[in-house]
């Protein structure tokens, strides 16, 4: 199922190569090419901020995680919980999160992110790259649909019958 967005009471799907996904609430996910006096704090990067000014420095686009299938996945709706890489339209740079690169903030620890593109060997997108889209879930149980048990699989709920144990 594709994740449903309803802001300023439109409701639309995301899907691949949409332009603006910074444009889901009031502040904007922006930025812009790195200089000497503009950069990320930690790694140098291209820095990423949120701001309240509309501008071409706030779209997004998103893309299948597979380079040989994004041009025929072109369009489609985005599945929740699946790995997309995010690029900046006016760069080219993918939004990236350096899990090793730590700052303090008022709310604690956080991570820094920044816009690089990291390549392995076979120019493919490294997991510092990659993201998911995560739906919230309607019960009280759980916050996210991540956080939910995965259900057993057709052939495992045959077995578990056949053998009498009862998983319910």
């Amino acid at each position: 199922m594709a994740p449903l967005f309803c802001f300023l009471g439109l409701k639309f799907v995301v899907c691949f190569g949409f332009m603006s996904l910074s444009h889901l609430c009031p502040l904007y996910l922006s930025s812009d090419h790195r200089t000497l006096l503009k950069s990320s704090k930690k790694s140098w990067l291209q820095e990423v901020y949120l701001t309240d000014e509309v501008s071409h420095l706030n779209c997004w686009q998103a893309s299948f995680l597979d380079p040989q299938l994004r041009l025929e996945f072109e369009g489609f709706p985005i599945q929740a919980n699946e790995k997309i890489v995010i690029y900046h339209h006016y760069t080219n740079r993918a939004l990236a999160v350096h899990r090793n690169l730590f700052l303090r903030t008022y709310f604690g620890k956080e991570v820094e992110v920044a816009a690089h593109t990291h390549l392995d060997s076979h120019k493919v997108e490294k997991p510092k790259n990659h993201w998911i889209l995560v739906t919230g879930n309607p019960r009280n149980d759980f916050s996210t649909m991540l956080d939910l048990p995965k259900p057993p699989a057709k052939d495992t709920q045959a077995m578990e019958q056949a053998m009498g144990i009862d998983t319910q």
